[in-house]
């Protein structure tokens, strides 16, 4: 009698959940970690990728196009505060539930991901590159920028520097809240659009209404869900109150400090007046790191060619 059907039937149903999950997903979890070190390799060779800006901008608009796309559309694989809650409830009692993210191989990877840059180059990494719904808004407000130049809004400067809290206390609100009901927690999360997103509006009207009125508000004023309401990038953002967190620093002269005109540039308004980047507000975009290589558009650098042309 051949016992080997039984022995695989037996195999299959002692090998744990997940496995079968990943092993199901493996195609997908393969293209998923390409991307996820795509944009790794692209922040640890971004001195050389920001002297050739055409090449930058192509690698930035496809990751963003894919991220948008094949991530959240297709694979769904967008982390929420939820995620954040259910670790926080779960170390308030000892434990992690590694068990329950892996059976989300692409949210276990997205965290994986977030886990290791945050803290190397800030949380803009997964808020500028691979969040879905970020890209999203990042795409769309390039559009809007071409077609409407003129409805396009920045706060002053007074507002945005005390606005930009908000997304913190919103954060801390939700996760108080879930300590006492993870129910109502889970409600609040509601403030993000991502499931919304996911779904592809495929939810009741004032799930839909709201999402709607939410992007469109991100375009008219740059990203603005993800710069002042958003509690995931909240969470993300907080091992930067660390000074030495992020550890690898955006690029920058003593004179920086004065000149302004990555300032000017920069639409998540994350460069301070004293010329300093706010790691908590960049997004990673990389747009000054082009300017510091730029010979035609950095003062120090222009500076520094007249110099050598009359030596």
């Amino acid at each position: 009698m051949d016992l080997a059907p039984v022995e695989s039937i037996e195999n299959f149903l002692e090998t744990p959940l997940w496995i079968k999950i990943w092993e199901q997903k493996i195609q997908h979890i393969a293209v998923f970690s390409v991307l996820l070190i795509t944009i790794i390799l692209v922040m640890v060779l971004k001195d050389r990728l920001s002297q050739r800006k055409n090449i930058l901008n192509i690698l930035r608009y496809t990751i963003l196009i894919i991220s948008f796309v094949y991530v959240g559309l297709i694979l769904k694989a967008q982390p929420t505060t939820t995620n954040i809650i259910i670790i926080l409830n779960s170390l308030k009692d000892l434990q992690f539930p590694m068990g329950l993210f892996l059976l989300e191989p692409y949210i276990f990877l997205s965290f994986v991901f977030i886990f290791l840059t945050m803290f190397i180059w800030g949380r803009g990494l997964f808020c500028g590159w691979l969040c879905p719904y970020g890209a999203m808004v990042e795409l769309l407000s390039k559009v809007h920028q071409k077609i409407f130049p003129k409805l396009i809004f920045s706060l002053p400067v007074k507002i945005h520097t005390k606005l930009i809290y908000l997304k913190y206390a919103i954060f801390l609100v939700i996760v108080g809240v879930s300590f006492y009901s993870f129910m109502l927690s889970e409600y609040l999360t509601e403030i993000e659009p991502f499931r919304t997103f996911v779904l592809k509006l495929n939810r009741q009207w004032h799930f839909t209404l709201y999402f709607i009125i939410l992007t469109l508000g991100s375009l008219v004023i740059y990203r603005a869900f993800c710069r002042y309401l958003c509690p995931l990038g909240a969470a993300l953002a907080f091992p930067s109150l660390i000074k030495k967190i992020p550890f690898i620093k955006m690029k920058r002269y003593d004179f920086c400090k004065t000149c302004k005109i990555c300032a000017r540039d920069c639409t998540p308004q994350a460069i301070m007046p004293s010329g300093q980047i706010n790691s908590r507000e960049c997004l990673n975009c990389l747009d000054c790191q082009v300017n510091f290589w730029d010979d035609r558009t950095c003062p120090v650098l222009i500076k520094r060619k007249k110099q050598v042309g009359s030596s």
